[in-house]
């Protein structure tokens, strides 16, 4: 059960790499032609059905003319805290 919990906690933590690098990427102009295009689809698709969660519940920022999507924030920070009650459970209770 140990080696389970631990294998979910590292998925976790790498999942939170590739939010990150999504919205790091997002302030570049990808095409959508070619090998990084390929790669930001790809994460794009990972990360989504996770994201729109968040995107649904929490508005965007309206700061000047643009706006601020702040649901990988949120998304990062509920991650953390299930990491935080994982490695508590890994280590108190096996």
């Amino acid at each position: 059960m140990k080696i389970v919990l631990e294998f979910i906690i590292w998925i976790l933590r790498i999942y939170i790499w590739v939010i990150f690098i999504r919205v790091v990427l997002s302030w570049f102009r990808v095409s959508p032609v070619g090998v990084w295009g390929r790669i930001y689809k790809f994460i794009i698709d990972i990360t989504e059905p996770f994201l729109i969660v968040f995107k649904k519940i929490i508005p965007k920022i309206r700061i000047g003319r643009g706006y601020l999507d702040i649901s990988p924030i949120i998304a990062i920070i509920v991650i953390q805290i299930i990491l935080f009650f994982l490695r508590l459970l890994v280590s108190r209770f096996l």
